[in-house]
């Protein structure tokens, strides 16, 4: 069974939604129902007081008794006694005034609060007390219990207690249970739809931000099947801000740009090296099937011709190794600090007698003591192939110039022939792969020379260009950064 991207965020994100409001309406239920009981508590507290300062009032004036006695109680359908004494107003300074009471009037119903009076020693005078959870009336108070109630004074000393609602033993009056279920519904309620609603909105928002993935997935599979022109659509922002998902699709795109040029590369590289390989091959084909009929005899002027071409194959072969071993970085470096004037005067010195026989002069201008930390024998093999370039494009009493040298933090090393030069718009592409100016006047070469010079150089930090020498001729120059002067 396989679930989306998508899919598992979206349930993850619900999940957390609704854990995370699971935990809200349990903090905030603990917390609010302890506030509503403190606020009970304080208004039981209120009742009590009040009434035990009426209570005090009647004393001093002698009219405890009567007081207790009128004071208007009912039962209710439990028998319960409550007094129909209710909120009093607040305690005055004066405690010789009489505060009159009045009727508790409760919005919901007629649930009154409960209310009991004592005398010194516990004694119920008023009302009835219910042991909580059990429902069992009892006649007196414990000292516990009644003092937690109000006292009342009679002659200055404590005549009894006031205790009003939950101290009165009923641990929640119904109005109060009906309050606080409505209040839990709502805390228990209102989450919950804003964790849908929240949900709702992130699945919406979720599916358009991830849409890009979709295309991403498809974008994938149809790279799988060889298709490297897709592109998949980069999401914008109307802030102008790239997010992940942006640089993600940018760079699906770069890949699938690179693969693309990598395909294009593979099926140029495999079409040239057969052109390449198409011409030496038939030739060698062809003489050694003239050879078996008959036409040609297997002289040693007919061998030679074999030889060469086969030389000429062998050569194109190895170039083709030596460029994949460079491209790929799987050909080993030996890196050293070397002079590399010392090296361009002994590449000087070994082809002047090459040069001799075309009647080419060859002349070095160098500084002394440059050095430089590559490999040596790799920079050797692009300063012959160069200069094997320049003999095969320079006519005879030509001039071939090799320059070293120093120039503020670069060192150069350049081959300039005296032959007809480059044109501007073939400079670059002459390091292409298998590319040649004249292939008339260049069939000794395979194309791949200056291709592996420039790789082989690039690897150490170089760049290699060709520009046109001062006598009109090519000048390909190599351009190290400077190591140690």
């Amino acid at each position: 069974m396989k679930i989306s991207l998508t899919t598992r965020l979206v349930m993850i994100m619900v999940l957390s939604v609704f854990f995370s409001s699971l935990v809200s309406i349990f903090f905030v239920s603990s917390v609010t129902m302890n506030r509503v009981r403190l606020m009970n508590s304080r208004r039981d507290s209120n009742i009590a007081s009040v009434v035990a300062d009426t209570l005090t009032a009647a004393a001093e004036k002698g009219q405890l008794e009567q007081t207790l006695r009128t004071m208007s109680m009912r039962r209710n359908g439990q028998g319960m006694m409550e007094g129909r004494m209710g909120m009093m107003p607040p305690r005055d300074n004066g405690r010789n005034q009489v505060l009159p009471l009045r009727p508790l009037v409760v919005p919901e119903g007629d649930e009154l609060i409960p209310l009991i009076v004592t005398d010194a020693n516990g004694a119920i005078l008023q009302g009835e007390y219910r042991v909580p959870g059990e429902g069992s009336a009892r006649h007196s108070l414990t000292p516990e219990e009644y003092r937690q109630g109000e006292p009342f004074l009679s002659d200055g000393e404590v005549a009894g207690y006031v205790l009003a609602g939950n101290q009165a033993g009923q641990a929640e009056g119904f109005v109060d249970l009906y309050h606080m279920s409505s209040l839990f519904h709502s805390i228990l309620l209102y989450p919950i739809l804003s964790a849908l609603c929240a949900s709702l909105l992130g699945v919406v928002l979720l599916r358009r931000t991830l849409r890009p993935l979709k295309s991403l997935h498809r974008g994938v599979q149809t790279l799988q099947k060889g298709e490297y022109g897709f592109r998949v659509e980069i999401p914008r922002s109307k802030l102008g801000i790239e997010d992940d998902l942006t640089l993600l699709s940018r760079g699906f795109n770069d890949m699938a740009e690179s693969l693309e040029a990598s395909e294009v590369w593979k099926k140029q590289i495999i079409s040239d090296t057969a052109h390449e390989l198409r011409t030496p091959v038939s030739l060698i084909m062809g003489n050694l099937e003239m050879i078996l009929d008959g036409v040609y005899k297997a002289d040693r002027g007919r061998l030679e011709s074999l030889y060469r071409e086969t030389r000429s194959l062998a050569d194109l072969v190895r170039n083709l190794q030596l460029l994949a071993s460079e491209e790929s970085g799987s050909r080993r470096s030996e890196v050293e600090d070397f002079s590399l004037s010392a090296l361009v005067e002994s590449a000087a010195a070994d082809f002047r007698a090459l040069a001799l026989q075309k009647s080419i002069e060859v002349s070095l201008e160098s500084d002394s003591d440059i050095f430089f930390e590559g490999d040596r024998q790799k920079t050797k093999q692009v300063i012959g192939n160069l200069m094997t370039n320049a003999l095969r494009h320079t006519p005879e009493s030509g001039r071939i110039t090799l320059r070293c040298r120093r120039a503020k933090n670069n060192i150069y090393v350049d081959v300039e022939d005296s032959g007809l030069g480059i044109p501007e718009e073939l400079r670059e592409k002459i390091f292409n792969r298998f590319f040649k100016i004249d292939k008339s006047r260049s069939s000794e070469g395979s194309g791949l020379g200056l291709s592996i010079s420039r790789i082989i150089i690039e690897n150490q930090g170089g760049t290699i260009e060709a520009l046109q020498g001062e006598s009109g001729g090519a000048l390909l120059r190599i351009s190290f950064p400077c190591k140690k002067i």
